[in-house]
C-alpha cells in the first residue's frame, strides 16, 4: 500500500528563524487482519493477538498461544509545486517499514496475557539538497517503538477488562540548511541579508539526533450486551518524550564573490582566477562559529493519547459489521521547544497549534465456514 505522511521532525529547526507548521504523525497500520478490515478492531479485534495494541479488553476472546508477526511498507511519494515560479520538486523514492509483532497465552478462562512491538507513532521524509523547502527540513525521521506487555481479565461472561504498559523508545532526526541572509553578522544587531547576501544562500548543513524513552498505559474494555452485539474501546495515556542528543553544523560553501570596497572585507586573494581587487566570501569567515558549533541538545516530542470507542454486530453467522469512532489528542502539543547546550546558541519555542484528529471507520467481515 501507498500512504503519505509528513512527520513533526519538520519541527525540529538547529537555528532556523521561521515558524513552522505541522501535522499529526500516527500509523495505524499496526495489524494485517486489521488493515483488511479497514482499521475497526476496537470492539471486536482479529484472533492474531493485535487485540494488545487495539483493546487490551479483547484477548480475553482468545484461546490457547497466538504468535503474529508482521510488516507495512509505506511508500511515500509526492512533489511541490512552488507557487511563482512554477517548478516542481518531486520526492525521491523511500521505504519505510512499520513492524508489529504479538504474543499471547491463555492462563485460565479468566486470564490471558501477552505482549507487543509495535510502532504507533513515526514515519517521515526526503527531499533532494536543492529543495526549496531544506531550510525547514530535507531529511527527517522519527521512529517510537512500543514493549507493551498486557494483561486481560474476564470480569462476568460479559464484561473484560485489559490493561498495557507500554515502554516507549524513540528516536529522532533532522537534516536541513541553514540561510546565510537570515544569520546575524558576528558582532553587529543586523543579518547578512541587510549587507545584500541573498535569501535561500546555503551556509551549513545542520544535523540533530537525539533519542529517548517514556512510559504509557493502555486499557480497554469490553461489553457482550446480547449474543449479536458487542461494544468496547480503548484508551492510550500520552507522554512526553525527552529526547536528548547532538547538534551538529557543516560549512557549505557558498561560492559568492563580493567586489572590494563591500562592507564585508576579507583579505583580497590573489591567484591567476580572481584579481587582487575582489573578495571571496568562501564560508568559513561569516559561519558564526561560536553561536553554530557542534555540541548537546534537546527537546521534547509528545506521543499524543488517543481513545477509541465501537461496536460489532453479529447479523449472521458469518457476517459481521463493525464501526467505531476515534479521536486522538494533539491539542496537548502546542508548542516545540528546542534547546542548546551551547550557551552561544539561543534556545528557540516554536508554536504549533496542534488540532485533534477525529475519524469514523466501518467494515464488514466475512468467516468462511
Amino acid at each position: 500500500m501507498q500512504r503519505f505522511t509528513r512527520s513533526v521532525l519538520l519541527l525540529l529547526c538547529a537555528g532556523i528563524p521561521a515558524a513552522l507548521h505541522a501535522q499529526g504523525f500516527a500509523v495505524n497500520e499496526l495489524g494485517i487482519c486489521a488493515m483488511g478490515r479497514g482499521g475497526v478492531s476496537a470492539a471486536s479485534p482479529c484472533a492474531d493477538g493485535s487485540a494488545i495494541w487495539f483493546n487490551p479488553a479483547a484477548l480475553t476472546t482468545l484461546t490457547g498461544t497466538h504468535i503474529m508477526v508482521g510488516g507495512t511498507l509505506i511508500r511515500p511519494h509526492g512533489g511541490f509545486t512552488e507557487d511563482i515560479s512554477g517548478i516542481k520538486t518531486d520526492m525521491p523514492g523511500q521505504n519505510y517499514l512499520v513492524p508489529s509483532a504479538y504474543v499471547t497465552r491463555t492462563f485460565s478462562k479468566k486470564v490471558t496475557a501477552g505482549i507487543g512491538v509495535f510502532a504507533p507513532y513515526g514515519l517521515g521524509t526526503k527531499w533532494p539538497t536543492d529543495f526549496i523547502g531544506r531550510f525547514d527540513g530535507y531529511h527527517t525521521s522519527i521512529k517510537s517503538i512500543y514493549i507493551q506487555p498486557t494483561i486481560a481479565y474476564q470480569v462476568t461472561p460479559r464484561l473484560a477488562f485489559g490493561l498495557g504498559v507500554a515502554y516507549i523508545t524513540s528516536s529522532l532526526e533532522l537534516h536541513q540548511r541553514l540561510d546565510l541572509s537570515q544569520q546575524q553578522v558576528p558582532g553587529q544587531a543586523f543579518t547578512f541579508a541587510s549587507l545584500g547576501i541573498p535569501t535561500y544562500t546555503d551556509i551549513a548543513d545542520a544535523t540533530l539526533k537525539a533519542t529517548g524513552t517514556g512510559i504509557a498505559f493502555n486499557g480497554g474494555v469490553t461489553f457482550k450486551v446480547n449474543d449479536q452485539l458487542t461494544v468496547g474501546g480503548h484508551f492510550i495515556t500520552r507522554k512526553t518524550i525527552k529526547y536528548t542528543g547532538t547538534a551538529a553544523f557543516t560549512q557549505v560553501l557558498t561560492g559568492l564573490v563580493l567586489p572590494h570596497g563591500h562592507p564585508i572585507q576579507l583579505p583580497p586573494v590573489c591567484d591567476t582566477t580572481a584579481p587582487c581587487n575582489v573578495d571571496v566570501l568562501v564560508g568559513t569567515e561569516f559561519l558564526p562559529t561560536q553561536a553554530l558549533s557542534n555540541g548537546a541538545a534537546s527537546t521534547d516530542v509528545t506521543m499524543p493519547d488517543q481513545g477509541t470507542i465501537g461496536l460489532a454486530y453479529k447479523f449472521r453467522p458469518q457476517w459481521t459489521f463493525m464501526a467505531e469512532y476515534q479521536q486522538i489528542v494533539w491539542g496537548w502539543f502546542n508548542s516545540l521547544a528546542i534547546n542548546f547546550a551551547n550557551a552561544a546558541t539561543p534556545d528557540r519555542t516554536l508554536y504549533e497549534g496542534y488540532k485533534d484528529s477525529h475519524a469514523i471507520r466501518t467494515g464488514l467481515e466475512y468467516v468462511r465456514a
